[in-house]
């Protein structure tokens, strides 16, 4: 299986479809239940999971380290764009050039369409030249809903004690053509980086539901 991530012609037109389809971070999760709620400053739920590199992670691994959480999708449309024009790849280059640990995390059991095999999550990785620690798998969604992940993508950062320092969007930019706008994520982990507390702890993710 393997996952083409061009989107020939796919524009703001065609996501604009995607939205009026009620795929815009609302639709889905409404049914989903016992999503959990972790404020800022809170203890990251810990967690061990399986990835594509056939290692189980641990978050007790990266005691000590900043760490991101990245729930990504291979068949959202916004999480596409963000690996079609680079800026998902650039980040991730980014945080993990400052010893940052970054996890993608795939919440979509077999029998959902956003599923996949450790070897396709692989293949996905080298078709997007991603730069990641480790892809993991929350086929039965616990981790997912320990932090009441929502969208793809969407991202939670863990400071160096642990605890919860920034959860929402990567940017405002939910089209792969607009203006180039704030970065969240950046910002964030420019704080963490430089050891201050971020400033803009919590944005509105925008996306494709979690398949729970």
């Amino acid at each position: 299986m393997s996952f083409s991530f061009e989107l020939k012609g796919f524009t703001r037109a065609a996501l604009i479809l995607v939205v009026a389809a009620g795929c815009f971070g609302a639709c889905g999760f409404a049914q989903a239940t016992g999503l959990s709620r972790v404020n800022i400053g809170a203890p990251a739920p810990l967690f061990t999971a399986l990835g594509a590199d056939g290692a189980r992670h641990s978050l007790r691994d990266y005691a000590g380290k900043l760490v991101v959480l990245e729930w990504t999708n291979p068949v959202c449309p916004f999480t596409a764009v963000k690996y079609k024009n680079g800026t998902m790849q650039a980040l991730q280059r980014y945080a993990t050039s400052k010893q940052v640990v970054w996890l993608s995390i795939d919440t979509a059991a077999p029998d959902r369409a956003g599923y996949l095999t450790a070897a396709a999550a692989r293949s996905r990785m080298a078709q997007t030249h991603a730069s990641v620690s480790a892809f993991l798998f929350d086929v039965d969604g616990k981790i997912a809903r320990s932090y009441g992940a929502k969208t793809t993508p969407s991202f939670f950062v863990i400071d160096r004690d642990g605890k919860l320092a920034y959860q929402g969007a990567m940017d405002d930019q939910v089209f792969a053509d607009q203006a180039s706008g704030h970065e969240y994520m950046k910002s964030a982990l420019d704080d963490l980086i430089a050891g201050r507390r971020v400033q803009a702890a919590e944005t509105q993710p925008q996306g494709c539901a979690i398949e729970y």
